[in-house]
């Protein structure tokens, strides 16, 4: 008997007359050092499979195989995987070079006495099969192909079935002692465990490529033209289709404009290239198949309860879909899952997905990202139509707008802004495609780095990541790396212990420390001083630091935003910033445009920033005059959205109730500036300021306040661009 306690189908436990291989022969299995071997065998086994990379399992297994086969002298040795919904998965096979061909042992009808054994998770102990086996069909199957002997043991975990490991010996028969069964449960046990490792690695390679193609799809349709919608969708479901693997049709149905599925519209229906001449055959028949959508009513209904169907095989489908299975059989449908697809709270479209080729199964966690790309194509349906109706009333919009006053236009008093993202202003594509990449990785805890040049709002795109984040309820820190002095930035950042420099008194947390658990943002990224860049590597690598002065290492959960204006891929190539942190960085980054490139978010601005310093100053505004406008969108904005604010702000103090009063800048910035470099520019404008406020930076009445950045901001871009304050000033 095995040495622990089993259920086992076996007869003849003595080896058969003449067969040394089980009975002591030169290659059998024997007490002492041969079986002491194998033991090695598989310890060596199992460190090879536990290092391989995952795409090598498959053949690692197979050269495992062969080694237990030779070594025991066996005509095959086989480990067979079953999918969830019961066919064959894959088939790994060591056979003898001089046997025939053999059959792979997995639940079959063909062998139902086997199978029923197998599905009990019992081991199948077969000395001499003409006498082990009950039934004439499981004898018949085995005889076909020579058998004599056979051992066969189910491996899987929760399913026992799914993994079955099994010996063939042909010509001669032999036993199975317990210390040999013994031996081959443990080599399936490591074989079955390295299936599920990759099979994990799989599922997660899985799960990356959907992610990835969801945000890509996503993307998409943002700003795609309604002519092209059709055209992509096509070409989306094809992208779907194929990474899901093995499916042959995917269909978007559309409901009608009665919201209801009995007015179908034409569906979005894609399938295989090659496929194209039975898809055509087949639409024609579904064209003359009468009382169509009374026999898919069973879709309608479960799809108005917003629940989806799905089978393996039609037979799955319970007996009130009769109609829907009798029909897909004449299409020659044999699996699919069909998800209703909502907008707004209402279902407006399903998406179905089909096989025709094999059967195939829908694990569950496929279901919720199913339906987000039925979704995101549903909502490009409804775009496209909703601006073809915009479209149609534009003629009449435009007559209107020519018997209107174009001289003002007046403040919104609202401004409603996607992702809710409240606290940025504007609606121009730049900025919507900054807010898509800011909502895609708010939930994560990606570093993000923000490029663009000052006064942009990187600072205001940083904060709204943090607000959208699972961190939103610990508040929100921030550095200015420009504006800190480089002696005591390390402080400021990583803390220091008491003595560690002069004035030391005490210790200090830095602000890393301080962060655990919420998001850092860290401005002027690019002015971090080259000695302190491989310690924040370290923080963004491994989460881990030292204060200065100590040696006690520090762990944080820290997400950190990083900011700069500078070029940092060209600080890279200068050598004055770190390669290996610029790579860190940039895992997601986001370029936020200069407000010259976002000319339509400017009125936007202007009403944002005269409400906000109107209710601060008590004054009211009713309009700006359209000239004005666009004499605002005629300057080139070297302080970006800063330089704005702060021009709405002296015109708000200076302008009486109800007629706000820009003084446009007729300098520098302004379009007549043609053919200058953007430095150049920028240069004489920043010099002009200095020559009206008297070479002051600070205070109220400085330069600094006048072109909207922040002191230290300007005294660097003074130093960059070559300007010097006069001797005689």
């Amino acid at each position: 008997m095995a040495p622990r306690k089993e259920r086992e189908i076996r007869s003849h436990n003595t080896p058969a007359e003449g067969d040394t291989r089980a009975s002591g022969g030169s290659s059998g299995p024997r007490p002492g050092e041969p079986l002491q071997h194998f033991r090695e065998m598989l310890f060596d086994l199992s460190a090879r499979l536990m290092s391989v990379a995952p795409s090598r399992i498959g053949k690692e297994i197979e050269i495992s195989l062969r080694q237990a086969g030779e070594f025991w002298d066996l005509d095959a040795i086989t480990l067979t995987e079953a999918s969830d919904d019961g066919p064959m998965r894959g088939v790994h096979t060591y056979r003898a070079p001089e046997a025939g061909p053999l059959p792979p042992v997995t639940v079959s009808p063909e062998i139902p006495w086997v199978a029923d054994k197998i599905g009990s998770g019992d081991a199948v102990l077969l000395s001499r099969l003409s006498d082990d086996l009950p039934t004439g069909r499981d004898k018949q199957y085995f005889a076909k192909y020579g058998v004599k002997s056979a051992l066969i043991l189910p491996c899987g975990r929760d399913r026992p079935e799914s993994v079955v490991l099994s010996a063939l010996s042909v010509g001669r028969e032999r036993s199975w002692p317990p210390e040999v069964v013994k031996v081959f449960r443990h080599l399936g046990k490591i074989l079955t465990g390295a299936l599920e490792r990759k099979r994990v690695v799989e599922r997660i390679e899985e799960m990356r490529q959907f992610e990835h193609l969801l945000s890509e799809v996503s993307a998409t349709y943002i700003n795609l033209p309604r002519d092209d919608v059709e055209k992509v969708l096509s070409r989306d479901f094809g992208r779907l289709s194929r990474l899901l693997g093995g499916v042959d049709r995917c269909v978007l149905y559309r409901a009608g404009e009665d919201k209801r599925f009995s007015g179908l519209e034409k569906p979005f229906v894609w399938s295989p290239d090659e496929d194209a001449d039975d898809i055509r055959e087949a639409d024609e028949l579904w064209s003359r198949v009468p009382n169509m959508f009374e026999n898919l009513q069973f879709f309608f209904d479960k799809w108005y309860a917003g629940e989806h169907v799905q089978w393996t095989r039609l037979e799955d489908l319970p007996a009130e879909a009769e109609k829907v299975k009798q029909l897909y059989a004449r299409f020659g449908v044999r699996s699919g899952i069909a998800l209703p697809v909502s907008v707004a709270g209402s279902t407006i479209a399903a998406l179905v997905i089909t096989t025709i080729h094999a059967h195939r199964s829908w694990p569950e966690e496929l279901i919720p990202r199913l339906r987000l790309f039925g979704e995101v194509f549903a909502n490009a349906l409804v775009r496209k139509r909703n601006e073809e109706e915009i479209q149609h009333a534009l003629s009449e919009i435009r007559q209107l707008k020519e018997r209107i006053e174009a001289d003002y236009i007046y403040l919104r008093e609202e401004i409603n802004l996607p992702n809710d993202f409240r606290d940025i202003v504007g609606k121009s594509d730049a900025l919507k495609r900054i807010l898509v990449k800011a909502k895609q990785v708010a939930p994560t805890n990606a570093t993000v780095l923000l490029l663009g040049e000052t006064g942009t709002g990187k600072g205001l795109v940083a904060r709204a990541i943090h607000e959208a984040s699972r961190r939103k309820d610990r508040p929100f820190m921030q550095v200015n790396c420009a504006a800190l002095n480089p002696s005591l930035i390390e402080s400021e950042l990583f803390g220091h212990e008491k003595g560690a420099f002069t004035g030391a008194a005490a210790r200090r947390t830095g602000r890393f420390e301080g962060a655990h658990g919420t998001t850092l943002f860290l401005d002027e990224i690019g002015d971090l001083p080259a000695e302190l860049q491989p310690k924040l590597l370290r923080v963004l690598q491994d989460g881990e630091f030292e204060r200065l002065g100590g040696s006690t290492t520090i762990k944080t959960d820290v997400r950190v935003i990083a900011a700069t204006n500078r070029d940092l891929e060209r600080e890279v190539e200068e050598g004055r910033f770190r390669r290996d942190l610029w790579y860190r960085l940039s895992i997601f980054p986001i370029s936020i445009p200069p407000l010259r490139e976002r000319l339509d978010d400017i009125p936007l601005f202007v009403s944002s920033f005269v409400k906000k310093y109107g209710q601060w100053m008590g004054k009211g505004f009713n309009m700006v005059p359209l000239k004005t406008i666009k004499a605002l969108q005629e300057y080139s904005w070297p302080g970006n959205v800063r330089e704005l604010e702060n021009l709405v702000e002296r015109a708000v103090i200076t302008s009486p109730d109800g007629n706000l009063q820009i003084e446009v800048p007729r300098g520098p910035g302004a379009s007549t500036d043609t053919g200058k470099t953007l430095e150049e520019i920028e240069r004489g404008h920043i010099l002009k300021v200095f020559d009206e406020t008297g070479w002051i930076v600070e205070g109220r009445n400085g330069a600094a306040r006048r072109l909207g950045l922040k002191p230290s901001t300007l005294r660097f871009r003074a130093k960059k661009l070559g300007i010097r304050r006069p001797r005689n000033t």
